[in-house]
């Protein structure tokens, strides 16, 4: 995630719960640790993220639970790809991410070996 992309558009909730456990890192909680995470990690951040694959199912009326695949490339030309297991909420200023799973599609060097129950 590009430090540039998390501002006041953002598609996240101010109390975003931001869980990229497979990966060996503690979930973050708010948008200003997402922000500053982003930050953090500079040129190593992906330069393209794309977003793919999405599938949204609701829950009720102001909830939805979204699964979708995300590739990134990073400066050096490195891909990546993730499953994103995300809930969406319904906010004054529309819907936005409150819940971020990000799922590793292999095991990552004994990481990523926690496996979650298809939507």
């Amino acid at each position: 995630m590009r430090a540039s992309s998390i501002g006041s558009a953002s598609c996240f909730t101010v109390d975003v719960v931001y869980d990229s456990s497979d990966f060996g890192q503690e979930p973050m909680h708010g948008i200003d640790a997402i922000r500053s995470a982003a930050l953090a990690l500079g040129d190593r951040n992906p330069v393209p993220h794309h977003v793919t694959n999405i599938v949204i199912t609701p829950v009720d009326d102001d909830t939805a639970s979204v699964r979708s695949k995300g590739l990134g490339v990073t400066s050096d030309g490195k891909i990546g790809s993730v499953t994103y297991l995300d809930t969406v909420a319904r906010t004054q200023a529309g819907w936005h991410i409150s819940q971020r799973h990000l799922q590793a599609r292999q095991p990552l060097n004994g990481l990523g070996t926690k496996t979650e129950p298809s939507p």
